[in-house]
């Protein structure tokens, strides 16, 4: 499409109210059959709206020239994870909700920057460890460092996902719609009973303290603010996040001989190039 026109769009459409509803729904319909996380459809859906508003055209007569011009307008604006995600979600709807790949073939993917933040040692682990002020806390962190779950599936598990006969964590809708089982350390067991006895979730497996969310449980944002407030009570100087712990978990999982394969199932990815 660089180079070749699309529909021409005549001054009558442009000038009127711009409805980009049938749009968004199509796509969001289009997402929740292919099974994306509801996170995934708000950000590709605000894409969608966005470049609409922008324009003030409905998307399938835009050309590739307008969503470069639009990418490199809210370049100045978001972060470098935002930006692939904008430019993700209009790749997604061109090529796969209108079926005209041919628009988005040329269009640049910004790439998405790596934050992991510093890799910690067993010294500084068992700092962090030491500094978690409750048995929620420290069972965020083992999950997280002992399991390698993303901070958005930690949120998300329920007491149902557990099978204690086989010491297993099913995550359940993680990202790309996938689920996989993991088998958990006796540490972690432990860990469990202890936070049992002393919150009694009766769902979910953790609550946020300020029930933000629609349905109580903790939000990606209560994940990372546990890591940050065990963070600065172990007086450690260096940036770590809940994606840090991960990481952590698989350098750890490798040197201890862990296989790549093994590795990239537990962690959830699709590609190995991905690990």
């Amino acid at each position: 499409y660089y180079g070749k026109k699309k529909p021409t769009r005549s001054l009558a459409f442009q000038a009127h109210h711009l409805d980009c509803q049938p749009q968004i729904d199509q796509l969001e319909r289009h997402m929740r059959l292919a099974g994306y996380a509801p996170s995934t459809r708000q950000a590709y859906a605000r894409a969608l709206r966005d470049i609409q508003d922008h324009f003030h055209v409905e998307a399938q007569y835009l050309t590739a020239e307008e969503i470069t011009a639009f990418l490199d307008h809210r370049r100045e604006q978001v972060s470098g994870s935002c930006l692939n995600a904008i430019a993700c979600g209009l790749r997604y709807y061109f090529e796969c909700v209108l079926g005209e790949a041919e628009v988005v073939e040329r269009v640049p993917i910004p790439r998405k920057p790596q934050q992991l933040g510093e890799l910690l040692n067993s010294n500084e682990l068992r700092r962090l460890f030491e500094a978690a002020p409750s048995y929620k806390y420290r069972l965020v962190l083992a999950l997280l460092f002992g399991m390698g779950l993303r901070a958005g599936e930690v949120g998300k598990i329920r007491l149902s996902d557990f099978d204690s006969q086989h010491r297993t964590l099913t995550i359940r809708e993680a990202k790309g719609g996938k689920h996989r089982v993991l088998p958990y350390s006796e540490g972690i067991r432990r860990l469990l009973i202890d936070y049992y006895r002393e919150e009694r979730p009766d769902d979910f497996l953790f609550y946020s303290s300020t029930r933000t969310s629609d349905d109580g449980r903790l939000s990606v944002r209560g994940v990372q603010y546990i890591v940050r407030q065990v963070l600065e009570r172990s007086g450690l100087d260096k940036k770590v996040s809940p994606h840090t712990l991960r990481h952590c978990f698989a350098i750890q999982y490798l040197n201890f001989g862990g296989n790549l394969i093994r590795l990239k199932q537990l962690l959830g990815h699709s590609h190995l190039s991905t690990t």
